[in-house]
């Protein structure tokens, strides 16, 4: 019952996070911050909590920061850029990808020379 909780609790505080980015960022650019940015936080998050409980693992990765982050808006925007250009539509969903799996690398790469020291 804790880890669903913790899921909750985390996926509450997430969504409201996501949702106070799009209502301050400009245009599409609310997308690329969420995605990117909780990327970078899920890698880092990967390396500094797995020696913490399981709670705190599910509350942060999955509750927090799956919430913050956002596929269905991701898919949403990327069909409607493949319905005005199929060019356009790949552009986006490869560009975002490279920058979100970069990015996640980068959060890795960060928090393991963290762990190590």
């Amino acid at each position: 019952m804790k880890r669903i909780l913790a899921v909750g609790f985390g996926g509450m505080i997430g969504s409201l996070l996501r949702a106070g980015i799009y209502m301050v960022a400009a245009g599409g650019s609310g997308l690329w911050l969420v995605n990117i940015a909780g990327s970078f936080l899920i890698g880092l998050a990967a390396m500094r909590l797995s020696r913490k409980s399981a709670e705190l693992r599910l509350l942060v990765s999955t509750g927090l920061l799956g919430s913050f982050t956002t596929f269905s808006a991701f898919s949403a925007d990327w069909f409607h850029y493949l319905e005005s250009s199929i060019w356009l539509g790949m552009a986006f969903a490869g560009g975002m990808t490279v920058a979100c799996v970069a990015a996640a690398a980068a959060g890795l790469w960060i928090g393991r020379r963290g762990v190590q020291s």
